[in-house]
């Protein structure tokens, strides 16, 4: 390494100036709440919305919803390209990409949840349309924020301390996305009073629906705006330790990115356990609704899950830290196992047994919500020591997209199981095939999380291992 780069090291990693205040870490963490509330209202509410509000048939529901996750396979690794290609400013690299896909992305969330008065073929390929423009749109801030994380200090505690808020905020983005979303949908959504013989489905009833889904996206979008201004002019982005920016070394180093071993077992676990969550958020509803006759006590359901997930996160920090960042995530992961078997065999009508599965299923999601984000770091520090050079952006552009496409592999494959089930779109009542259907779809992701343990068991960053990669950081500077 040049004198001359080492000086500029040097310079851009100070030990007193890469110190983060608290307020900064703050300003930080908000970031993740817009992709959680929008993916989080999205994967619980969506599929119900496109089945009893646009009346669409499942069918095309899985169409749309992998439809526009799979196309993140282009735009997720294309952001991070032209993320990794863009010139460093006096606002940073990644700031301005958060602030001017915002009101676009915006634009086209809003769409998501409004009800054309056009024919069904006509609805399905307008949704398919506005999805596709949200994810890539999304990834225009989830892929420069993420990325963001390797750039607002050099120092792994202080970047472990900004992931860990940030997960705590996203936490808090998801139990957002539930009580907006979920008590306006709760308090008029029809398929949830189908156990009273009262019940009818007016058009009254669903233009209420309509409004309740409209009101919901413009209390969202509200707060996306607001947490993407507080990124963009409260974090102090720096340059990196090395950066490469040429078309050539980029898809080089995006051949490197992809088989390198470390990141390729610790995303194959977050893939694997992305879609066995995916299955069971995008079922939820109907499963509450249909299996446990308790439509009604939904949001209710997910708000415990929720805050279990946020009061168990300082449990999993200390357990971290004892333990290391491995044995917490097996650990963690490992709590799915016994909650979605038991889904195949809880009684109808009996909210209190479900209480209780759900805030057991909370443990794990706190441990979904913060482990894969924070093993991230470690990998790219050891692919720095290893390589000399510096693909953040290709790093967390895929990361994302694994993300992304098993939250989309979920949906479709509930929706498939729904349509062969005899799910009857618009239908108040639905048939018996429909319940066990439901009832395997929530039990069977067992299934992905196994496999996610198994990857997670290769995964080859221990706290050994991570300790030795921090010490060779620290000689690094």
């Amino acid at each position: 390494m040049s004198s001359q780069k080492y000086l500029r090291i040097k310079e851009d990693i100070d030990d007193k100036d890469d110190d983060i205040p608290l307020w900064r870490k703050l300003c930080f963490a908000v970031g993740g709440a817009p992709y959680q509330i929008t993916t989080n209202v999205i994967g619980f509410f969506f599929s119900i919305f496109l089945l009893e509000v646009a009346e669409i048939e499942p069918k095309y529901v899985s169409i749309i919803l992998f439809g526009g996750k799979a196309w993140d396979a282009i735009t997720d690794p294309t952001c991070g390209y032209l993320v990794h290609r863009s010139p460093f400013t006096k606002f940073g690299r990644m700031k301005p990409w958060i602030l001017l896909s915002t009101p676009f992305a915006c634009a086209a969330y809003y769409g998501l949840f409004y009800v054309p008065d056009i024919s069904e073929e006509a609805k399905f390929g307008y949704y398919f349309a506005m999805f596709c423009l949200f994810e890539g749109l999304l990834s225009g801030l989830h892929v420069p924020y993420t990325s963001l994380t390797m750039y607002i200090s050099s120092k792994q505690k202080e970047r472990d301390s900004a992931t860990s808020y940030r997960m705590v905020s996203e936490a808090i983005g998801v139990l957002l996305a539930v009580i907006v979303q979920g008590k306006l949908v709760e308090k008029y959504r029809t398929a949830g009073e189908c156990s009273k013989p009262e019940s009818t489905v007016s058009p009254h009833s669903i233009d209420d629906q309509k409004w309740s889904y409209t009101l919901g996206s413009i209390i969202v979008i509200g707060i996306y705006v607001l947490c993407t201004l507080i990124v963009f002019f409260g974090v102090k982005e720096k340059r990196g330790l090395v950066e490469d920016k040429n078309s050539a070394s980029y898809f080089r180093g995006l051949k490197t990115v992809i088989t390198y071993g470390p990141y390729i077992k610790a995303a194959m676990a977050f893939l694997f356990i992305s879609i066995a969550i995916g299955v069971v958020q995008g079922n939820l509803a109907l499963y509450c609704t249909h299996a446990l006759k308790m439509g009604d006590k939904f949001s209710d359901f997910i708000l415990v899950v929720l805050g279990t997930s946020i009061v168990s996160m300082p449990i999993w920090q200390c357990i971290l830290i004892k333990f290391g960042k491995k044995t917490a995530y097996a650990v963690g992961i490992s709590i799915f196992i016994p909650v979605l078997i038991s889904h195949l065999y809880l009684p109808a009508g009996n909210e209190y047994i479900y209480y209780v599965v759900v805030a057991i299923a909370g443990l794990g999601i706190s441990v979904s919500l913060l482990l894969p984000w924070s093993v991230l770091p470690d990998i790219l520090d050891l692919f720095m020591l290893e390589t000399k050079t510096r693909k953040d952006p290709i790093f967390y552009s895929f990361y994302v997209f694994f993300n992304k496409l098993a939250i989309g592999l979920g949906l479709g494959i509930s929706q498939v199981a729904l349509q062969f089930g005899g799910y009857e779109t618009g239908a108040c009542t639905q048939p018996k095939s429909v319940e066990l259907t439901l009832r395997l779809l929530v039990a069977c992701p067992v299934v992905f999380v196994l496999i996610a343990l198994l990857f997670l068991w290769r995964y080859p960053i221990d706290e050994k291992k991570r300790e030795q990669i921090r010490e060779d950081i620290l000689n690094m500077m």
